[in-house]
């Protein structure tokens, strides 16, 4: 799709899609399939080289990691050096709610259930299955994507790929595994610790 360019792309407030700790996202002027994430101290640069880095292992490594937005490449803008991403909302172009904001409201959570626990269960299998690393599991990062009127795609946001020097875990399925299973071992206690409920508590006994 998109590659590195020479033109420089004008971003306005607009175009804005949101934010994180490290990074700012905008939606791409003149592709509405992309986003442009920037970084606006060094923890940002260090968390998108990290992520791209790990995209392209997944490739080399021929994975399915369609759990994970798709890269696209560099390109510059009027606010500095952005990184081109597949921009993950509905299909009607909506933002995706996240798992997030599905726990924190209970009228949500109740009416949605069965769609929550379908498609965390389906988060786990495809970590599991494909090996995919994260720096943590956080529901705020979890998207569940609508794909059609009735159909869903679980999505991570951010914090893909290993923080250690040697990551031993991008070649040997011994490191892979364990460290798959410590993320998702986390993950359940945060849902415990942070998002303590009933409901959360039924959806925990089932996707253990």
């Amino acid at each position: 799709m998109a590659t590195s360019t020479n033109e420089t792309i004008i971003l306005t407030e607009d175009l804005f899609y949101g934010a994180g700790r490290h990074k700012k996202c905008y939606l791409h002027p003149d592709n509405d399939n992309l986003c442009i994430k920037i970084a606006y101290n060094r923890g940002g640069q260090t968390d998108l080289l990290r992520e791209i880095n790990y995209i392209k292992v997944l490739k080399r490594r021929n994975k399915n990691y369609d759990l994970l937005p798709q890269y696209y490449g560099e390109i510059e803008t009027n606010l500095g050096h952005g990184y081109l991403f597949e921009v993950i909302r509905n299909f009607d172009k909506s933002k995706s709610i996240t798992l997030q904001e599905i726990l924190l409201s209970p009228s949500l959570f109740k009416q949605n259930f069965d769609l929550t626990v379908k498609m965390v269960k389906e988060l786990k299998e495809k970590l599991f299955d494909n090996e995919i690393i994260t720096m943590g599991l956080f529901p705020e990062n979890v998207i569940f994507q609508k794909i059609s009127t009735d159909a869903y795609k679980v999505r991570i946001v951010n914090d893909m790929g290993s923080g250690v020097l040697i990551p031993l875990e991008y070649h040997f399925h011994y490191f892979a595994k364990a460290k798959v299973a410590r993320r998702w071992e986390q993950f359940i206690n945060t849902l415990k610790k942070q998002y303590s409920s009933e409901l959360t508590n039924k959806l925990i006994a089932l996707i253990k």
